[in-house]
């Protein structure tokens, strides 16, 4: 996890969230540029980027998919914060922001592996598929749950989306396509209206397990 670098700074950006969602370009401008510095102050002692942290490059990168994921589709991933604060007394904006660059810190680490991965040569279809949910996986560690999967192929991507769609309840569905896309626990949790982000993780966990188990199936056919 990113270390907690208790900087007061990061809490006191959160003034700027309503200006930005309510249209104002100008707060977005800013709250980017106060953002940057600190973001990559935490990456640079990311435990989550591994030897990866010492590459200004690739600090650079997850800083770079953290501010194009607040500010998506109208600031969809910004938008996020406000029911998540509502949900979590006692946090701040600092708080949220390192949920969120750990998530894509995580997601970076990934796609450089599966690049190497992929150089190397890809197992087959369905073997793929399965080690991209055991992955998913972890015994105790439910931070270790908030890896994304590594979609190889835009066709590995729709197997396993539609499979999810044929089988999970509607809200299991959502709860899942919103942890792919990259929100948090706590995000989820929120967006759903549940009671606390364990809740979420039990859904996307429960999810994820049964796909495994029928990906998992083909493969031993």
């Amino acid at each position: 996890m990113i270390s907690e670098l208790g900087d007061s700074g990061l809490a006191a950006l959160a003034g700027y969230v309503p200006r930005v969602v309510l249209g104002d370009d100008a707060a977005w401008q800013q709250l980017a540029g106060e953002l940057e510095p600190h973001l990559i102050a935490l990456l640079r002692r990311s435990r989550t980027l591994g030897p990866m942290r010492h590459n200004v490059d690739d600090c650079r990168a997850v800083m770079t998919s953290v501010l194009e994921r607040l500010k998506k589709d109208d600031y969809r991933g910004l938008r996020l914060f406000q029911p998540w604060i509502a949900a979590n007394p006692g946090k701040d904006f600092g708080d949220w922001i390192r949920i969120v660059t750990v998530n894509l810190a995580r997601d970076h680490v990934s796609s450089r592996l599966g690049d190497a991965e992929r150089a190397e040569g890809e197992p087959p279809r369905n073997k793929r598929l399965l080690n991209t949910l055991a992955s998913l996986l972890p015994v105790d560690d439910d931070h270790r749950l908030a890896f994304r999967p590594l979609m190889t192929t835009d066709q590995l991507a729709r197997e396993l989306m539609e499979y999810a769609a044929r089988t999970l309840d509607p809200v299991q569905l959502r709860a899942l396509t919103l942890w792919i896309e990259g929100a948090s626990f706590d995000e989820v949790a929120a967006e759903l209206e549940l009671p606390r982000a364990q809740d979420a993780t039990k859904m996307v966990r429960a999810a994820l397990a049964r796909m495994r188990r029928h990906f998992g199936d083909d493969v031993n056919d």
